[in-house]
């Protein structure tokens, strides 16, 4: 993060923002430099000022857009954390967790405030955080009610560029019925995965954005082998292994970029070493 100067705005120039064009330009900016590590804490005022912006415009689809991208900053700072062998920073896992708590809730007061006004796949989206909210709160029945109702909208929708969002709220929702015990949760994943493979929204994703498609894919299959893991379920072993290995074949850009997911590389390999070790 050397060149932060660089490749963040200043705060002078977002506060001159006037305009929705400048807005969602730096929206999308910044929802690629939070995928670099240790970035949360520099990205977070920027997407602060940018809402307020915002909310002078009245830009209610910006407004939800800006507190997800504030969401994933928090958790981003706990997956980091969590992924550490060595000298984890616990504060910094909280004070993630925090943001996630704090934005989770402004977040839906707002879209329940203005659910008329936010473009319906953003304002469906929103489920997609509030399950994982709920999902790192413990609470897997309140995720999966989440999860049901973005589904939904997405399953509905006759919109490629639309609903290929159902298969990560499938993938999502797999993990909830997994946490609650759900015998069901190991083929929805299983199903969810093939989904990628050979559906035509799977297929249009990986083609148009593989680096979306390469982290939920491999999100799934990660979060599935480190449960079959603590669970030590013998009958799902070489399944769980199975996960990984095309996790990690998947985890690299078509030109052969690996560092731009290190994030999930890091969390892959935590859950290698733990099966390893038996």
């Amino acid at each position: 993060m050397e060149n932060n100067k660089e490749v963040f705005p200043q705060k002078e120039s977002i506060n001159n923002l006037l305009n929705k064009k400048d807005l969602e330009y730096h929206l999308s900016e910044f929802s690629k430099k939070r995928e670099e590590k240790g970035s949360s804490e520099i990205i977070i005022p920027c997407l602060r000022l940018l809402r307020e912006q915002t909310e002078i415009l009245k830009e209610p689809t910006l407004v939800i857009q800006l507190y997800q991208e504030e969401f994933l900053c928090g958790q981003h700072m706990v997956m980091e954390e969590r992924a550490k062998r060595f000298k984890a920073n616990p504060i910094r896992a909280i004070k993630g967790m925090g943001i996630m708590n704090k934005t989770a809730k402004n977040m839906e007061k707002f879209m329940n405030e203005n659910e008329e006004k936010i473009n319906p796949v953003v304002k469906n989206r929103v489920f997609r955080f509030l399950g994982r909210h709920a999902d790192y709160k413990g609470n897997y029945k309140k995720s999966e009610n989440y999860y049901r109702k973005g589904l939904s909208y997405f399953d509905s929708s006759t919109k490629v560029e639309e609903r290929f969002n159902r298969l990560e709220f499938m993938g999502f929702l797999s993990y909830s019925l997994i946490k609650q015990s759900k015998e069901k949760g190991i083929g929805l994943a299983k199903q969810t995965l093939r989904d990628f493979d050979q559906s035509l929204e799977g297929k249009w994703l990986k083609e148009n954005d593989y680096y979306t498609w390469a982290v939920w894919k491999s999100g799934i299959e990660i979060r599935t082998a480190k449960y079959i893991k603590k669970t030590k379920n013998i009958k799902y072993k070489q399944l769980a292994k199975d996960f990984l290995a095309d996790a990690g074949n998947i985890l690299q850009m078509p030109d052969g970029n690996k560092e731009i997911f290190r994030l999930r590389l890091d969390e892959l390999n935590i859950v290698k070493n733990q099966i390893k070790k038996g």
